[in-house]
C-alpha cells in the first residue's frame, strides 16, 4: 500500500523521505505487517481477559514478591522499600512492580556490593555507574523465567550461607 503527501516545503519533504526511508531499512514488509497485526491484537485486548499489559504486571509483581522474600531473610543485604501505589492504566492501587531492584550491602566489608553479589556469580549494574555509592548495586528483573529463577537460586544460596556463617559462629 502507498501512501502519499503533498507538502509544499521542499526541504521538509526530503526530510520526510529520509525519515521513511531510513525508519524501513532493514524491516522487511513481511515483517512491518507481522509487527502490525501484533499491535493490532494489543490495542483488540486493552482492558480486556488478555490485557498484555495486566499481564506484564502481573509477572514483575510476582517477581519482585519472589525475591523480596528471599532478600527480607537476609541480614547481608536489603532491597529498597517501594509502596503499593496507584495505577492510572488499572484504575486501582497496586504492588510495586519494578524493573529493576536496587540492593544494598549491610556489612561494612562489603563496601562494593557490585562485587560481592559477582563472586556469588549474580551479574549487576554497579551503583556507581547510576551515581548512586558502591554499596549499591541494580539488578534487572527484565530476564526470561528460568534466567529469574537462576538469580533467585543464587541469591538463596548467598543467604543461606550467610545463615550458615552465622549459625556456626554462634556455636564457637
Amino acid at each position: 500500500m502507498r501512501r502519499w503527501a503533498l507538502i509544499r516545503d521542499e526541504k521538509v519533504a526530503q526530510r520526510v523521505n529520509a525519515y521513511i526511508q531510513q525508519n524501513t531499512m532493514g524491516a522487511s514488509r513481511d515483517t512491518q505487517l507481522r509487527m502490525l497485526g501484533i499491535i493490532k491484537a494489543i490495542v483488540a485486548n486493552l482492558h480486556g481477559e488478555d490485557d498484555i499489559f495486566a499481564f506484564g504486571q502481573d509477572v514483575m509483581t510476582e517477581k519482585w514478591r519472589k525475591l523480596n522474600a528471599v532478600v527480607s531473610r537476609s541480614s547481608r543485604i536489603s532491597l529498597q522499600k517501594i509502596p503499593p501505589q496507584y495505577c492510572t492504566y488499572l484504575g486501582k492501587i497496586r504492588e510495586a512492580s519494578p524493573a529493576y531492584a536496587w540492593v544494598k550491602c549491610e556489612r561494612e566489608e562489603d563496601d562494593d556490593c557490585y562485587d560481592m553479589l559477582l563472586k556469588a556469580k549474580i551479574i549487576t549494574r554497579p551503583g556507581v555507574w547510576s551515581e548512586a555509592s558502591s554499596r549499591y548495586t541494580r539488578v534487572s528483573l527484565l530476564k526470561s523465567q528460568d534466567d529469574f529463577d537462576l538469580l533467585l537460586e543464587r541469591i538463596t544460596e548467598l543467604v543461606d550461607a550467610e545463615k550458615d556463617t552465622t549459625a556456626s559462629s554462634d556455636s564457637i
